[in-house]
């Protein structure tokens, strides 16, 4: 043949085939319209449209399902189960057009049908993992959970594995509200790969509201798999789940006699009881570090963290001047037996601190801020941190330019971290006391978007105060608040209220009316006369609450109630009322966790 009557023939061919195929862009404007009769619930055009899109996809998913849902939207049953027929014999590997045939038959009420078409798919199955998978996933997917777990089960017994399928029945049972044999599958999961562990507990901890049916299932795996310390671990975390810390403690000292870890696990405990507020229960762990010997790596870090617990005790209820001089005393007699050295240093902060802020032992206090900042090879963060804690001891002292420039080394350090924001948030509010709030206003901006949520949130909330305040060329107001909340951070109380009561007095119907109640709820926290502390922030909430101090006044309440005031269900009521009203509050998520705390959900 002629080459070039060979080249024009399959030109003409190319150009035939062209002009009988509908072009790309038609056929997406189909599946567009499609859709959209779809979504607007016209199935009668719908079913048109994708009969026409899945005749030339016949392997689209998609197409398929929303061609069924519109058949059976039309209650065209007949076609629907002809649909699927059709589907399961074009491609018989594919599981889930079959158990769409007992789907349909279901909505048309012809149970029986439906059964003996599933327990056919279930008895056929072969030793394949992904076929099992499959059908129970199918199955799923129309609610038969059931049977999917039937499904499961039988490809256990084909896979001649016991364990398989763990995840997946776990969840089933989840769904089923079989609490046990959900607990039950959880752990075998986890002798599958411990290394989901976390993963568990996160699903556990917001399921389970009685732990005693994993109790059981853990001490069942302990016993099977003793060299799993998995399930030891899902036990101390389970007690302290529930607060019982000396339970805990028990499978932690196990675990570390095993591996010979001279302390390091129950460490750890004690500083989770710690976080969690449980401060005796972190005590008794400590001194059972301690008690190991001091020829113990661990000795010093426990002996430190065991008087940081007591300190923390201490100063989170009405302590005496006495107990403060005696914490001060141990602090001193410990650092004599330890040293002092970067090992060390964390515990001349807490005493620092202790005399900064509590003592109000001037000299004392800037030695040893100064001891730590001047301590060769001393851990960098913390040495920041003692910066930034002596700064703010400079600003209760009233010497500015100090504070000023320890803000800003720390700043420079740690330039665009969370130490360096936390830096420059101080700094913005140094800025705010002394009314240079145009500057202030200007920083604060720029940690709007800070990556800690807390510095976020609360350069927020003083811009916005500043921004509120200034719309105006009278300063004076902002400038009168400042002062008084100055001097509430420099323990003026007596002046701070006085400032506050003639601010109010001069401008009674100022934009600051919010803002003045609750900082004098804040003094009067602080001087412990908490009725008084309790009828402001109440007066907040009511008179305020749509305003941007409304959930805060709200979540101090609930806290006083719970912790100073000591009525628990008053707390539990006011817990109940933020949750509902201030569903995107910072302090929702603390709220969440005293409210379950509170109602007995045995949660942290």
């Amino acid at each position: 043949m002629n080459k070039r009557i060979s080249i024009s023939i399959y030109f003409l061919f190319f150009v035939l085939l062209v002009l009988n195929q509908k072009p790309l862009y038609a056929q997406a404007a189909d599946e567009e319209l499609a859709a959209q009769y779809y979504s607007n619930k016209e199935y009668a055009k719908a079913a048109d449209m994708y009969e026409r899109l899945l005749s030339k996809n016949q392997k689209s998913v998609y197409f398929y399902d929303n061609l069924l849902n519109s058949y059976l939207a039309l209650k065209e049953y007949n076609e629907a189960e002809k649909l699927c027929k059709k589907q399961s014999k074009r491609f018989e590997r594919q599981v889930l057009y079959q158990v769409d045939i007992a789907y349909v038959q279901r909505i048309q009420q012809e149970d029986q049908k439906a059964v003996n078409q599933i327990n056919k798919l279930i008895q056929n199955l072969r030793p394949n993992e992904i076929e099992i998978f499959e059908l129970a996933k199918a199955l799923e997917k129309r609610n038969e959970k059931a049977f999917s777990v039937q499904t499961y089960l039988k490809g256990r017994k084909l896979l001649n594995n016991e364990l398989a399928f763990a995840g997946e029945l776990a969840g089933m049972y989840h769904d089923l509200n079989d609490t046990k044999m959900m607990v039950e599958e959880y752990m075998n999961a986890l002798v599958l790969d411990a290394g989901t562990v976390e993963e568990v507990q996160g699903i556990l901890q917001n399921t389970l509201s009685d732990f005693e049916v994993l109790k059981q299932a853990l001490l069942k795996k302990t016993k099977q798999y003793p060299d799993r310390t998995v399930f030891n671990e899902m036990l101390i975390w389970m007690h302290v789940q529930k607060n019982e810390y000396s339970m805990a403690l028990i499978y932690a000292k196990a675990i570390d006699k095993k591996f010979r870890e001279e302390g390091r696990r129950i460490i750890d405990l004690g500083f989770l009881a710690m976080a969690n507020e449980q401060y005796e229960a972190a005590i008794q762990i400590f001194k059972t570090v301690s008690g190991m010997g001091s020829d113990k790596p661990f000795y010093s870090y426990a002996k430190s963290a065991e008087l940081d617990a007591r300190s923390k005790k201490i100063l989170s209820g009405n302590y005496t001047k006495e107990e403060l001089q005696i914490l001060a005393t141990e602090y001193n007699l410990l650092l004599s037996e330890l040293g002092r050295n970067p090992g060390t240093a964390a515990t001349i902060r807490s005493l620092a601190n202790l005399e900064a802020y509590y003592l109000n032992n001037y000299k004392n206090a800037i030695s040893l801020y100064e001891e730590i900042i001047n301590m060769p090879r001393v851990d960098r963060i913390l040495q920041a941190n003692c910066k930034l804690d002596l700064a703010d001891f400079y600003v209760m002292q009233g010497e500015v330019w100090e504070a000023l420039l320890l803000y800003g080394q720390v700043d420079k350090d740690f330039l665009q971290e969370p130490l360096g924001q936390e830096a420059k948030l101080r700094n913005a509010k140094l800025s705010y006391y002394l009314g240079e709030f145009e500057w202030a206003k200007a920083q604060l901006d720029v940690l709007k978007t800070a990556t800690t949520q807390l510095i976020a949130n609360n350069a927020l909330e003083l811009s916005l105060l500043i921004q509120d305040n200034t719309v105006d060329s009278n300063l004076e107001p902002l400038q009168l608040f400042a002062k008084a909340d100055l001097n509430f951070l420099q323990k003026n109380f007596t002046l701070a209220i006085s400032q506050l009561d003639s601010l109010r007095g001069l401008y009674p119907e100022h934009s600051l009316a919010d803002d003045i109640l609750f900082k004098k709820a804040q003094i009067y926290m602080s001087t412990k006369s908490y009725d008084k502390a309790a009828e402001l922030f109440e007066k907040v909430y009511k008179e305020f609450g749509s305003d941007i101090m409304g959930d805060n006044a709200l979540y101090e309440l609930a806290k006083l109630n719970q912790k100073q005031l000591n009525n628990p269900k008053e707390a539990l009521k006011l817990y109940e009322t933020f949750i509902d009203k201030y569903p995107g509050s910072f302090f929702l998520t603390d709220c969440r966790k005293q409210y379950r705390i509170l109602r007995g959900d045995q949660l942290n």
